[in-house]
């Protein structure tokens, strides 16, 4: 699904010229830009200590700035839920590039240490990369320490100066490039999710977003990277980056946002980087109950079959067995693809409920198919009289069926997507 976000007449004028610039602050600013662009394009500063090998371009690189704070670090938060959803195979495709974005050594140091300690194997792999900031003198125009508005304008100064670099060094380590920030969590299928959405994708774009909120969850081309990095570092005094990357695509001819829903990563930080700043903001098209059913009930004993591919991390009983938990497949389904429950002894059925995809008519649903249920005879020879048909997703019906020995849902028409059945509950007399 998607969408577009309406901008005021007063953003686009701001965001389609550049602010007036007072003459004394102009030589400044043209000299930080040039100096920061210079070093940033020259030096490179990922660290090699781990005896990473495996530097082979990759398909996706998913740019992590980082820094300390003061209350809670969310980053290792952050890593848990995106290594959680890659598989063996699909690590072998991806680079997460830390950036140690703050300005204290010792920091930078402890963070590297902790990450490390945590994931060695995932560094050791080139999986996760550490990147500093360049010691160079200069680097970033002076930062003084203010108060109040000052001190949040050289805090988005900074930030957006962070974002450049951190995009200009990752220019060349894969084919797409996915901005994150350090306090979010991702779906567990947040990248097969992105691979299907690019597969499926017949016309040009420059951005593509997997999530609401400001400068993060937003996918680019590698090569659209220093373009976008220069834009970020024109306007780095007047403009955060949520605005700029806007501004970026409309000038490549992207009409309008390509917002993908549902969203697959949730902001999760309440204590902003800026210090003593509150950030309270949710991604309003995030799923975040997936991992609950909509009943708490006891179904009937059964064997559970089918003949869709499995995702191990989510297997068929996980949608009929308890209050939490999905069935998930690995690959599309294919037509006359089916999911069975056989009861081991037979069951007077009163209501079927069953839910595919995150939520009504959202998600990875089942597209077309239908759920058939009947007794021993009918279960034996795969000849059903009672049929019923998905709506947008689910099936919630009343019945009146005695001497139930299974119940089937099968795929009427191939689909592109991977299916979820997120929950199937039974009521029984």
């Amino acid at each position: 699904m998607l969408s577009s976000r309406i901008v005021s007449p007063e953003t686009e004028e701001r965001l389609s010229e550049k602010p007036p610039i007072s003459q004394a602050n102009e030589t400044l600013i043209n000299w930080s830009r040039g100096r920061f662009l210079e070093i940033a394009k020259s030096k490179t500063t990922f660290t090699n200590s781990y005896e990473c090998r495996n530097l082979k371009p990759r398909f996706l690189t998913i740019g992590i700035p980082t820094v300390c704070r003061k209350r809670q670090q969310y980053v290792y938060t952050t890593l848990d839920s995106l290594l959680g959803g890659l598989s063996r195979g699909q690590r072998q495709e991806v680079f997460i590039v830390v950036y140690l974005a703050d300005q204290n050594e010792n920091c930078r140091r402890n963070t590297e240490q902790e990450i490390y300690k945590r994931y060695p194997l995932f560094v050791q792999t080139c999986l996760i990369r550490f990147l500093n900031p360049p010691s160079v003198d200069l680097f970033y125009p002076p930062l003084t320490d203010r108060q109040g508005q000052e001190k949040k304008v050289n805090w988005r100064t900074k930030q957006n100066l962070d974002f450049s670099f951190l995009l200009i060094q990752s220019q060349n380590l894969s084919s797409y490039y996915l901005q994150l920030e350090d306090d979010v969590i991702a779906v567990s299928w947040f990248y097969r999710n992105i691979k299907e959405t690019l597969a499926q994708r017949v016309t040009d774009w420059v951005c593509m977003e997997f999530i609401e909120l400001g400068f993060m969850g937003k996918l680019f081309h590698s090569s659209d990277l220093v373009s976008l990095a220069e834009m970020i570092v024109d306007w780095y005094q007047h403009t955060p980056a949520d605005d700029t990357y806007i501004e970026f695509y409309k000038r490549r001819k992207q009409k309008s946002r390509i917002l993908i829903q549902p969203t697959l990563f949730q902001h999760i930080g309440l204590h902003s980087s800026l210090d003593g700043r509150l950030q309270k903001l949710k991604d309003p098209y995030f799923e975040s109950d997936i991992q609950n059913k909509v009943f708490v009930n006891s179904n009937p004993p059964a064997n559970i079959s089918t003949t869709m591919l499995i995702d191990y991390n989510h297997p068929p009983s996980h949608c009929y067995v308890g209050s939490r938990g999905y069935f998930l497949t690995l690959e599309p389904v294919e037509d006359g693809d089916v999911f069975s429950v056989q009861f081991l002894s037979l069951q007077n059925l009163y209501r079927i409920f069953v839910q595919t995809g995150l939520s009504s008519g959202k998600g990875t649903i089942l597209q077309e198919g239908v759920l058939e249920f009947g007794g021993n005879f009918e279960c034996r020879n795969k000849v059903f009289s009672n049929v019923l048909t998905f709506q947008k997703g689910v099936i919630d019906v009343i019945v009146n069926a005695k001497d139930v020995r299974c119940i089937q849902i099968r795929v009427i028409a191939p689909q592109d997507s991977v299916l979820m059945i997120k929950e199937i509950t039974l009521f029984t007399t």
